[in-house]
Formats: C-alpha cells, sequence, structure tokens
C-alpha cells in the first residue's frame, strides 16, 4: 500500500511499504555515479564502497558486497548523481539482513544541490519500520531532480542493492525511448503515460484550446498527432473516409481531419453499417484512440478492425472490440484499411463520432513522426520508435539494427555457418558463403565443395593428370591413384606427367620407334606419322622390304610422281587457255560497252563468273587426280 500527498508545486510525500517491481522505465542508477559520505573499512582492511550498491548482486548477503558507511558519525549519506534532470518513478532497495535495523529512519531526498541545501523529501520512515522490509520499492510522484540521496543520523547507511527506475525528462514510455508530446509546456511529461505534467501548451494544440484539468487538447492535437494526450503519429491523419450509413451530412474525412469538434451524427445502423479509412499502402499499428462528441454517451459495443481488402472485416484483424473507454488501446497488426462498425442503436440512441486516430507509420519508417527509413537489412518491418528490426536481419547480418555483417570465418543465417574449409583464406561472403579469394588446390565450386573433375587436379584444377591410368589421380596433388603403372606414352613416376621424347613409345617410353623416318611416331601405339625408313612398311614400319620390292617401289614414285607432273602442267595449260578466250570475248565487247556502259557491266559480271566456274571446275580436277594418286600410293606401301 502507499500513501500520496501531492503540494503545491513538487513537494510531494510517499510512505511505501510494499515491494512491486517496476520495468516499465530505466535502472537510472547504471547511468550516473555515485558516492558516501564516508566508508566503512573492517579489521580486514576491505572497503565497503558507494558502487557496491549498484554492482549487485540484487540480495540481502553482506559477505556478497554491500555499501557501508562508516560507523559512529553524526550523519550519513548515499547518493546518485545524474547529468541532467530525470523524473525518478521507483526507488528499490535490498538492506542488509543480518543488521536491518540500522536503516530505522532514514529518509529520502531528491534535489539539484548538495544533501544539505535544495532539497525535497519525498519518503521517510518515521515509524522505524526499515527492518521490516528487506526489499523494500518505493513509487515516487515528484518534480525532476539530478540527485537522489539515502539520509540518516547517528547510524549508518547499508545498501546491498539498489535499483532507481525513472526517464531523462523530456522522454517517456518503456526504456523512455518516445520524445514527450510536444505540446507539453517545458516538455514534462509522466513516465508513465506520458500525459503532460504542467499541463499543454496552447499554441501546439489545434486551434489553440487546451484543457487546463485535464491536459487534454480540447480541439484535438496539432497535425500529424494523435491520442489522448497527442502521444503518437497519426498515421491515417488526412486520409481518405468513406461510410455507409444513410442519414449523415458531413463527410467521412471529418474523421480523419484532426479537428475534434467536427463529428458525424449516427441515428440508426445495422450489421452492415461501417465506417472505412483507406490508405494507399501498408500501416503498421501500434495504438487507436476513438473521439465521440460529448451531447451523446458512445453507449454500445463498438468495433475497430484492420483489413488488407476493401469494404471487408471478415478476414480483417481486430483492434478494439468493447465499450468506449476514452483512452489509448494498444494493439498491433499491419493492413492497408481501418474500418468502424458502431453499435446497433435502438430507439432513439445516438452516437456523435468526431475521430478515429490510429498511430503507427507506414511500413518501412519509423520514427516520432515516421520521417526515418527502417534499416534495408531489417526482415521485414523495425520498431516504430528504435527503429531495431522486429523479425531478424537478412542472411548474413547482425545487430539491432542489422547494420553489422558477420564476422569473418562466418556466412548466412544469423552468421551460424563457418566459411568453407577450402576457401583459400579464412574469409567468404557473409550472405552465400563464396570464397572470396578462391579456392584451395584441388577444389572448384561456388563455395569449394567440390573435388576436381576426374583427370584434372591443382590450383583452380587446372592441371591434368593424362598419363594416369584412366586420368585418375588425387585432386590436390595429381598423384595418380594407380601408382604401379602409366598410361602408353608416359615415363613412369607417381604424376605419370612426362611424356615421351622424341622416338620413343608405349609403357614407361621403353620403345624406339627406329624404322619410322626420321624416327617420327606418335608416343601411345607407335605408329609412324610421317611414313618409314627406306626397307620397311607398314603402320609401324616393322616389316622389311626386300631390295627388289624397295626398288619397285620407288620406281613406283618415280612414275607417280611425273604422272602428277604432268597432270599439272595440262592443268596450268588449260587454265591459261581458258583465260585467253575469256579475254578474247571482252575485247569484242568493247564497242557496245561504250555506248551500252550498263548492258557491258551486266555482261562483263557474266563473263567473269563464267571464268571464274570454269577455273574452280578445273581446281576440282587437279584435286580429285591428286587425291587418286595418294590413294593408290598408300595402298601400295602398306601392303
Amino acid at each position: 500500500m502507499k500513501m500520496i500527498s501531492k503540494l503545491q508545486q513538487g513537494v510531494l510525500l510517499i510512505i511505501a511499504t510494499l515491494f512491486v517491481p517496476v520495468r516499465a522505465q530505466i535502472n537510472l542508477a547504471l547511468h550516473g555515479t555515485v558516492e558516501q559520505e564516508t566508508t566503512y573499512t573492517d579489521a580486514s582492511g576491505i572497503d565497503y564502497t558507494a558502487n557496491l550498491a549498484i554492482e549487485g548482486p540484487a540480495n540481502n548477503n553482506w559477505e556478497d558486497g554491500c555499501s557501508a558507511t562508516a560507523v559512529n558519525k553524526a550523519t550519513a549519506w548515499w547518493g546518485l548523481f545524474l547529468p541532467r534532470l530525470a523524473y525518478i518513478t521507483n526507488v528499490k532497495s535490498y538492506y542488509r539482513k543480518d543488521a536491518p535495523e540500522r536503516m530505522n529512519g532514514f529518509r529520502l531526498y531528491l534535489g539539484n544541490g548538495s544533501v544539505y541545501s535544495y532539497v525535497e523529501i519525498c519518503y521517510s520512515d518515521w515509524t522505524n519500520q526499515a527492518y521490516l522490509n528487506l526489499n523494500q520499492s518505493i513509487d515516487l510522484d515528484n518534480n525532476p531532480t539530478k540527485n537522489i540521496y539515502f539520509f540518516n543520523r547517528h547510524t549508518m547507511i547499508e545498501l546491498c542493492y539498489i535499483e532507481i527506475y525513472g526517464c531523462w525528462k523530456g522522454t517517456w514510455g518503456p526504456n523512455c525511448t518516445t520524445d514527450c508530446p510536444v505540446e507539453c509546456i517545458g516538455s514534462h511529461c509522466f513516465p508513465q503515460n506520458g500525459s503532460c505534467i504542467w499541463g499543454c501548451d496552447v499554441q501546439k494544440c489545434n486551434h489553440g484550446e487546451c484543457d487546463a484539468r485535464t491536459d487534454v487538447c480540447t480541439k484535438g492535437c496539432v497535425q500529424g498527432r494523435g491520442g489522448r494526450y497527442c502521444t503518437f503519429y497519426n498515421t491515417v491523419y488526412n486520409r481518405t473516409a468513406k461510410q455507409s450509413l444513410t442519414g449523415p451530412s458531413l463527410s467521412a474525412n471529418v474523421l480523419t481531419d484532426g479537428n475534434t469538434t467536427s463529428c458525424i451524427r449516427i441515428v440508426s445502423t445495422s450489421s452492415k453499417s461501417y465506417m472505412q479509412i483507406g490508405n494507399e499502402s501498408l500501416i503498421v499499428i501500434t495504438g487507436v484512440y476513438l473521439f465521440f462528441g460529448d451531447m451523446n454517451p458512445p453507449v454500445g459495443i463498438h468495433k475497430v478492425y484492420c483489413s488488407n481488402t476493401t469494404d471487408s472485416w471478415a478476414d480483417g484483424t481486430v483492434l478494439y472490440n468493447a465499450e468506449y473507454h476514452n483512452n489509448d488501446t494498444d494493439v498491433f497488426a499491419v493492413c492497408k484499411y481501418i474500418i468502424y462498425i458502431p453499435p446497433i442503436l435502438n430507439g432513439n440512441s445516438k452516437i456523435d463520432i468526431c475521430e478515429i486516430e490510429i498511430g503507427g507509420c507506414s511500413y518501412g519508417k519509423y520514427g516520432d513522426r515516421c520521417e526515418l527509413t527502417c534499416p534495408e537489412n531489417c526482415m521485414g518491418l523495425c520498431d516504430l520508435i528504435t527503429g531495431n528490426c522486429v523479425l531478424g536481419c537478412s542472411v548474413g547480418w547482425l545487430g539491432e539494427k542489422c547494420d553489422r555483417a558477420c564476422d569473418e570465418g562466418k556466412f548466412g543465417d544469423q552468421c551460424l555457418r563457418d566459411c568453407p574449409a577450402n576457401c583459400l583464406s579464412s574469409s567468404c561472403d557473409y550472405m552465400t558463403g563464396k570464397c572470396k579469394a578462391g579456392c584451395k588446390k584441388g577444389w572448384q565450386g561456388f563455395n569449394c565443395t567440390e573435388e576436381c573433375n576426374n583427370g584434372n587436379f591443382g590450383w583452380n584444377c587446372s592441371e591434368t593428370c593424362d598419363g594416369c591410368i584412366v586420368n585418375e589421380c588425387y585432386h590436390i596433388n595429381g598423384d595418380c591413384k594407380i601408382d604401379s603403372v602409366c598410361k602408353p606414352g608416359y615415363v613412369y613416376g607417381k604424376y605419370c606427367n612426362q611424356k615421351c621424347v622424341s622416338g620413343y613409345f608405349g609403357f614407361n617410353c621403353a620403345y624406339l620407334c627406329a624404322t619410322c623416318f626420321n624416327q617420327s611416331c606418335d608416343i601411345f601405339e607407335g605408329n609412324c606419322r610421317v611414313g618409314c625408313n627406306d626397307g620397311y612398311r607398314g603402320r609401324k614400319c616393322e616389316t622389311p622390304v626386300s631390295a627388289e620390292s624397295s626398288a619397285i617401289i620407288r620406281f613406283g614414285f618415280f612414275i607417280g610422281g611425273s604422272a602428277s607432273m604432268f597432270v599439272v602442267l595440262l592443268i596450268i595449260w588449260m587454265v591459261i587457255n581458258a583465260r585467253r578466250r575469256i579475254l578474247k570475248k571482252q575485247d569484242s565487247r568493247k564497242a557496245i560497252n561504250d555506248s551500252h556502259s550498263n548492258s557491258n557491266e551486266h555482261y562483263a559480271d557474266i563473263m567473269k563468273m563464267e571464268g571464274l566456274s570454269a577455273y574452280q571446275d578445273l581446281a576440282k580436277q587437279t584435286v580429285t587426280v591428286s587425291n587418286d594418286y595418294d590413294q593408290i600410293n598408300n595402298t601400295y606401301v602398306n601392303q
């Protein structure tokens, strides 16, 4: 239980006896410095300094570390000093369990000077009951302050752990991340709900009208703001609205104009009655506030849906389904259309609805006025206040705003995967895992997980092991898997990569093609490339030929060569003769060409084509004769 007495211009007295956890604001004790008037030192020389009270652990055990002032002093105090003004909402303290009576009669001071000047008392243990509350929680509602003191006389201040919750002046809400409404005088608002402490500034309310009693802008918020205390950005401000009701004379757009004095009077409804506010794109919705006129009470059940289908709420998300309460409703949804369903009216019932205000931002935006863009690496939407990614990060990114790439050696979703072991260096693309510097020897593929294809090895799999049996070698170093022998045409070794030198062939290059002309043969089977030495014939020139047969062969070559020469000379004579005939025909047409130039050009082209055709026919005959001779010669040699 607690008793609060709020005095004029800020003196506040609170008496608290129950422990109530507070987590809405931030622990300001971690954002300032701490001191105490004196410090107790035990017989072992251990100092019980002021910072032990904020370091934890959160228990009452002296042996775990508690702050303590020196004994036998007229006064004792422990203080927290903040860098700027803050509103304190709660103080939670853990006292020493084996000597709790030493805290009896303590007082809690707030101030902006020393403990002995310009302070206001916000709590006092008048009845010396502190020893009964080892874990004490004190709620506060006071002026902003920079310092907070635990004070006592003729005893010690011993704090095993302390948490001091509140918000910096000008902020409110969970973690104090929301700015106070712009219409609050001096940006002073309550940390719990954002309502103005010293009232609203009339210059920041619509039409400059503010209710000093309720701190509410009586004719609505400034443009773009919404909510009972104008604490959120109204994402449907000035959006197009429509209605299915009959009777209202005003356009449905008055529901989004920000003016709470222009209303639509609903006098009759049915199960199909609705009002809809449309958006060009998706919006992220975090709050709903309905404003009704005060001439007719808004009785009945009011419903608000979030839908992605115009004029339909069948598959929509329910944002509001209750009797009217004059407060903001916290929700969460993503959609394009807001649809309000009024209650079924009976008899002479009437409803005056003035504003439908929806807190949130367009999808992909955040900030006090939704002026900022969500981080590009967010997986979906971001927090509308901080911009932190709500649904996690895209592949390859980390951090609250997904602005940090994976550490070196990591990649993938949440950076949980290790870069491939076969990358040449430890780094890889933080999104795909592709090796940046390429692959180690013997590996290939997008992320170096594939061995070289059969027959290849080494860097980029660019080397070949053609000399290995069936081209099988180890993909890294090229050693033949079958290391007892190499293919014919290669010198034996673990790589089988040295071809036979000229004149040798076969397994381990052990055979000499001595009877081939100029010892020229292929390295695999020893077939002669340019013929045989005298006295041999066959593909490998292994078959001896007698002197008589050799003479016949030579004579055949002579006859064949002579015949070839004769054919060549005959062809040359025929080409020259044909060209003479062509030239003669061209001379006979010269006179005609002078008088009929166009005809002559056409005729000359024809003659040129005829001459070329004749030459090509002769060339074909020459090739045919030559090929026939080669076939005869090869047949004879290989007999």
